[in-house]
């Protein structure tokens, strides 16, 4: 892995999501009963706190459709699908 693909050599590297690097932060407060509940909903679909919030804030702003197809785009490339077009 190169310092590129781990933040530029920093500390802790920022993490790559669909639409490009996650490095603006969302931050919030509620009640314990909340964060309870909200966590066990976290552990059912077997993701941290942070990423499901993530993908929860992701759907309500840009749909869950758009996010689809920018994950599936970003799996071909990975896989490179699609690269024999000269893309």
């Amino acid at each position: 892995m190169t310092d590129k693909s781990i933040g530029e050599g920093m500390a802790r590297g920022r993490t790559s999501g669909t639409l490009g690097k996650l490095t603006a932060e969302v931050k919030t407060v509620v009640d314990d009963e909340t964060k309870d509940e909200f966590s066990r909903l976290a552990a059912i679909e077997g993701l941290s706190l942070s990423e499901y919030l993530r993908d929860l804030i992701m759907i309500h702003v840009h749909g869950r459709d758009r996010l689809a197809r920018l994950h599936r785009a970003r799996l071909d490339r990975m896989a490179g699908i699609g690269l024999d077009d000269g893309q």
